[in-house]
């Protein structure tokens, strides 16, 4: 049995992050990975979709360029073919920039095989070849990523059902597409491939899109989503076969489809790895009991991190972890106390057109009776109009009492420069008013966030006060 001090599980952006930080301090480790090298971001996840989502953008873009004089692209169509070809080119480059951390390894430091725990410190690697080897580690870091969630009876439907781990590989794109599942990945290839030109069906048993909570932004978003493909909320789908399309029924009603794009979330991989044998009870989920503030699963020197943990697939998150992970990791095989860390100002965003965003704190998470909100409509200024971008809303929330900001939602175009900045200024804990204090140039998306930002202050501060903070 090889003895080693840290084992990593996963090649993923948690892992990796985890295998840049270990390898500057120890040469004693091993990282495990099963299939394919490369992270869910560079290979089936945000890389990809958005080549496939730029595409669409500068497509759609097309339709508005006659009102500017510009003459010739009326007679515009894609290629399907060419464009997947692009998403792939670009993709594997992507993933090449992540496999060379794993390749550069030298022998015997990366191993491509399935772990399995046989106790809490102790792996058994089974290798391509059929040879397995036993590994004993110090400390392990789980990161085994996650896998798209696939009805059983859904996928023995064949070749036109996939989810986005092999929507990539398809050769083109056909006319008639049915998305199941109108989170994220959903939402976006769904638009994406109706601003393409195909005919697409979302369809959600959730009565929202994109995690929205925030009922205006809700509304807002339907409303535009639905410019571009069918939505359906609150309801479940049945697929049947039948020749060569699927057919696909909701809420009593049934398309005939060429391909169906499942995109119900993302599993945790850790069944079938032995979880069983840490010495640790699971939840009703398969779940180790673990400390989000070190990553430590309670009672062993096992950290967990990246999607494994079951949380949001977002990459900084993940590699967030993964650092505070190794670092614990490490700390304890110096007989240092474990770190706890505070996560960064929640931040994410649905690529969609106008993006669909949202930081800090969701409205459905907010104690209404202290809290402010402040919002801003894109048909209000004019920079939107020169764009010809004006849909879109921005809501922000502040607390009463501390009058800082809690958080946000908005579909608006570009906002995922806008949220960020906002993530920006409420990690640093500053005042609305402060903030207001800031330059907004003129003109600009930007000054979109002072009128919801001045919305806000005349709920948080006195009148002469507003009259200062607007000088």
């Amino acid at each position: 049995m090889r003895k080693v001090k840290v084992a990593i599980i996963g090649a993923g952006t948690a892992g990796l992050t985890a295998l840049g930080v270990v390898r500057k301090q120890t040469e004693d480790f091993v990282i495990i990975n099963e299939g394919w090298y490369g992270t869910t971001c560079a290979k089936v996840g945000c890389m990809p979709s958005k080549v496939l989502i730029q595409i669409a953008d500068d497509f759609d873009r097309l339709k508005k360029l006659s009102v500017e004089g510009i003459r010739g692209v009326e007679n515009a169509s894609v290629d399907t073919a060419t464009a997947m070809q692009r998403v792939r080119k670009l993709r594997d480059a992507f993933v090449g920039n992540t496999v060379k951390f794993t390749d550069s390894l030298p022998a015997g430091k990366n191993l491509n095989g399935k772990a399995v725990f046989l106790s809490k410190n102790q792996l058994e690697v089974s290798l391509p070849d059929g040879t397995s080897e036993q590994i004993e580690a110090e400390r392990i870091i789980l990161a085994t990523g996650s896998r798209p969630i696939m009805p059983t009876q859904w996928a023995q439907l064949g070749p036109q059902v996939v989810t986005s781990d092999n929507f990539f590989e398809l050769e083109s794109l056909p006319k008639r597409v049915a998305v199941i599942g109108l989170g994220v990945i959903g939402l976006e290839l769904g638009q994406a491939m109706a601003r393409l030109g195909l005919d697409v069906t979302g369809i959600e048993m959730a009565d929202t899109i994109a995690g929205i909570s925030d009922p205006s932004i809700k509304e807002k978003a339907l409303q535009l989503m639905r410019h571009d493909m069918q939505v359906h909320l609150g309801v479940a789908a049945q697929l049947e076969k039948l020749d060569d399309i699927i057919r696909v029924s909701a809420g009593g009603q049934s398309y005939e489809v060429d391909l169906v794009l499942v995109a119900m979330g993302r599993r945790p991989n850790l069944d079938n790895i032995g979880l069983e044998n840490i010495g640790v009870a699971l939840d009703e989920r398969g779940m180790p009991p673990m400390n989000p503030e070190t990553m430590q699963i309670a009672g062993t020197d096992i950290y967990i991190a990246g999607d494994a943990t079951g949380s949001k697939a977002i990459l900084h998150e993940a590699a967030d972890e993964g650092r505070i992970a190794i670092t614990n990791a490490l700390a304890t095989l110096s007989e240092k106390p474990v770190g706890h860390y505070a996560a960064r100002t929640p931040l994410a965003m649905a690529f969609t057109h106008p993006n669909i965003a949202c930081f800090g704190a969701r409205f459905s998470e907010l104690e209404q009776s202290n809290t402010a909100v402040g919002e801003f409509d894109f048909n209000e200024t004019g920079r939107p109009k020169v764009m010809q971008e004006t849909e879109g809303l921005v809501r922000l929330y502040a607390d009463k009492t501390t009058k800082k900001l809690l958080g946000g939602e908005m579909i608006a175009p570009r906002g995922e420069h806008l949220v960020h900045q906002l993530a920006w200024v409420m990690q640093l804990q500053t005042e609305v008013a402060d903030i207001l204090r800031l330059p907004f140039y003129h003109p600009n998306l930007e000054e979109g966030l002072r009128v919801a930002l001045r919305s806000l202050a005349k709920q948080l501060y006195s009148p002469a006060e507003v009259e200062l903070i607007s000088k």
